[in-house]
């Protein structure tokens, strides 16, 4: 099975276990999901793989996350008492990581998020099953911000980097999504979009994710400037 289809089974094994009281609350976010948002077949069967899902869960507040919690136990979900994580769970074997928008709640967030979940689409997984799932340009948004705060500067090993440059070399529409944006949210992305542009590092991921394609890495980088450009 390759990534994608990993990557799917995942995200349905995790809504399954949800159910429709809490699926229609949570967005899908992360890692896991720029599959789903990559229109470029070759793209696709680069995403690398990760081993745990993300969602963004609208919740205000210590006391609010520990009610989560419980709901969650009664769903399958539990506690692994020697995880460093706080928004972490664990359904069988699979981490499952949820991330409140309130910075109350455990102490962090990602300033994009509320905006995520506000923003967030209908996915169809399958025949039975519709998750909420952040948007393209909310996606990048979310992956510049997480870099901020843990990238540590080394923009060629970070995932969130890997992630943001295959939505950049396999959406079509990223532009235009970026462009339709709130003009928080396009300033936000075309100022970080030109400090790693900067980094000598950034063009080496990019080389990466393009496999050494000269044609590709153009197209990367032209989306890039064309993101830049809205500043």
């Amino acid at each position: 099975m390759n990534t994608i289809n990993l990557q799917k089974e995942m995200l349905i094994k995790v809504a399954t276990a949800l159910g429709e009281d809490l699926i229609r609350s949570m967005v899908f976010v992360g890692g896991c999901t720029t599959g789903l948002l990559v229109t470029d077949e070759f793209t696709k069967e680069q995403i690398r793989y990760t081993d745990d899902v993300d969602l963004i869960v609208d919740i205000m507040g210590y006391a609010a996350w520990t009610d989560l919690q419980e709901q969650l136990k009664t769903k399958g979900f539990s506690i692994d008492m020697g995880e460093e994580i706080m928004c972490r769970m664990i359904l069988d074997n699979l981490k499952v990581d949820f991330m409140p928008v309130d910075k109350s709640a455990l102490r962090f967030t990602n300033i994009w998020y509320k905006d995520a979940v506000a923003t967030a689409e209908d996915y169809v997984l399958n025949d039975t099953l519709t998750i909420k799932l952040i948007t393209p340009e909310y996606f990048v948004a979310t992956k510049l911000e997480a870099y901020l705060g843990r990238g540590k500067g080394d923009a060629l090993s970070s995932h969130d980097i890997e992630d943001l440059l295959n939505i950049f070399d396999g959406r079509s529409s990223i532009v235009n999504d970026i462009s339709s944006a709130s003009e928080d949210l396009k300033n936000y992305v075309s100022e970080q979009l030109k400090s790693l542009m900067e980094d000598d590092n950034f063009e080496y991921a990019v080389q990466g994710t393009s496999r050494n394609s000269s044609d590709r890495e153009q197209l990367i980088f032209e989306r890039i400037e064309g993101c830049i450009a809205y500043d």
